[in-house]
């Protein structure tokens, strides 16, 4: 729920990975609520999530926050898994470093 603010606020941050993003389901203040700062995110964005979450609910959560996203519909997904709160890792790490890969580049190795 930090994503949104940390990236509308700090250009140096190039692209992102929200995982378990949404938004706030609880009473925030204006200065506090992800959803105030989500239109003004314009970078690369992948969020996933756990399409039966409990904690952040997917109608009420997760597609509220990603739809007021201002990243172009080109650099935005949503990766849904069939879990609750928590997917499964290695299916998240190999996304997050597909998503990484794509917009920043592979690691290079330091060694020949």
């Amino acid at each position: 729920m930090i994503g949104p603010i940390l990236t509308a606020l700090d250009p140096r941050i190039k692209v992102a990975v929200f995982e378990m993003g949404g938004c706030n389901n609880l009473n925030v203040l204006p200065e506090e609520d992800p959803m105030n700062f989500a239109p003004r995110v314009k970078i690369p964005v992948l969020m996933t999530n756990g399409r039966y979450d409990f904690e952040i609910p997917l109608e009420t959560c997760q597609e509220p926050l990603f739809r007021a996203l201002g990243t172009p519909p080109a650099d935005k997904k949503h990766v849904l898994y069939d879990t609750g709160h928590m997917p499964p890792q290695l299916s998240l790490m190999k996304e997050t470093l597909d998503w990484f890969d794509h917009y920043v580049g592979p690691v290079k190795s330091r060694w020949p």
